[in-house]
């Protein structure tokens, strides 16, 4: 067995980095998003169940493809990570110079995995961090490029009617979320939160993805992307963006 060296590991994932950021240019030239701006957020589960994608390095591969992407739109190039359980956190920025170790460091060695799954906490948190109360929706329209989050869960939450009532209450908000459903389980609530009801646009998407590892980084890439054209002209149309 061959060993690497410290130095040779670091190397291999800048390499691997820049190709993330090479294939994410490919992709927003392909949509027509070139010079489109965004705050990129990443909402991570830490319910116990992820404990084995943590273990295997999984979630750190998610955390660096979606910081590539958030090099692309974000202009501090960083993207803003927040966390759900039972409970919901804000670890702050990730920007390139320190994804290396990014998981362990940041996350595994500040949060324990939590024992149920919620998402209307992560959901309301992450609307005041982009739309504070103090703000109302014109002025920020004006001032500050509209958000993107990529929300991962493996699993159901157990908090149904108050997810709804957060995602409505954010449906008039510059704020576009996209939910990525991991593993087999069903996910027949997030299939229902993508065509609920009630919202002044619609402002989310959901897909699923059985084996995170092993889909190609270009069509993940095609697929978180696929819906943000479409909402940003709905979202501009409803007054929602006005440039």
């Amino acid at each position: 067995m061959t060993w690497e060296s410290d130095a040779e590991l670091q190397q291999k994932s800048q390499q691997h980095f820049i190709a993330l950021k090479r294939k994410v240019a490919e992709t927003v030239e392909s949509l027509g998003l070139e010079g489109q701006r965004a705050q990129v957020a990443l909402a991570l589960d830490i319910s116990a169940s992820m404990m084995d994608l943590f273990n295997r390095g999984v979630v750190q591969q998610v955390v660096e493809r979606v910081l590539a992407l958030s090099v692309k739109f974000d202009d501090n190039g960083a993207v803003d990570v927040f966390l759900f359980g039972a409970r919901d956190h804000a670890v702050g920025e990730l920007r390139e110079a320190d994804f290396l170790g990014y998981v362990d460091r940041a996350i595994r060695a500040r949060y324990s995995l939590e024992g149920a799954t919620r998402y209307a906490g992560v959901i309301r948190r992450i609307t005041d961090y982009y739309v504070p109360q103090r703000v109302t929706t014109g002025g920020l329209q004006n001032a500050q490029d509209p958000a993107y989050v990529i929300f991962i869960t493996d699993g159901d939450n157990s908090d149904h009617q108050e997810t709804e009532q957060a995602l409505i209450a954010a449906s008039d908000k510059p704020i576009f979320w996209q939910f990525v459903g991991i593993g087999s389980s069903s996910f027949e609530f997030l299939q229902r939160l993508d065509t609920m009801p009630g919202r002044h646009i619609d402002n989310a998407n959901f897909f699923q993805v059985n084996d995170i590892e092993s889909i190609d980084d270009t069509e993940l890439y095609r697929r978180l992307l696929g819906e943000f054209p479409s909402w940003l002209e709905l979202a501009k149309s409803h007054g929602v963006l006005t440039s």
